[in-house]
């Protein structure tokens, strides 16, 4: 079994029209570039190359200042990029009294109730455009 990894897909970014504003925030979602048996390990998901968050346009090649990622569907999935290692990291469970904990090594991200290939993944990763 292969190793899975994610893509980021840009579909919008911000400001629009006139752009003096000192950052740029760009939105769009998260595809998983895997077949069913494809495996998640721990630490988090490479993204496939060219679609890294860092692809996304003009400044995104530096750290951003702040990142959102969502389950719009509400799977029950919560998403963390990891800003260090460029990763995309998945956690699941956890209720009312514990934290979600990271899947597990060699999870089939086909395998995952509910699939991960179902769930629409949002992100708004937000740049500086000044001098860091």
């Amino acid at each position: 079994m292969a190793t899975a990894t994610c893509k980021f897909n840009i579909t919008n970014k911000a400001p629009l029209g006139i752009d003096d504003q000192d950052i740029v925030t760009y939105v769009g979602t998260i595809t998983f570039a895997a077949v069913s048996t494809d495996t998640y390990v721990t630490g988090g998901l490479l993204a496939l190359s060219g679609f890294a968050a860092l692809n996304l346009g003009p400044y995104a090649d530096r750290t951003p200042i702040a990142v959102q990622i969502a389950s719009l569907a509400g799977s029950g999935f919560q998403y963390l990029y990891n800003v260090a290692t460029k990763k995309l990291m998945i956690f699941g469970g956890g209720g009312s009294a514990t934290a979600p904990a990271e899947l597990t090594n060699a999870t089939q991200l086909g395998a995952t109730t509910p699939s991960i290939f179902t769930d629409v993944v949002a992100f708004e990763l937000v740049f500086s455009k000044g001098t860091q």
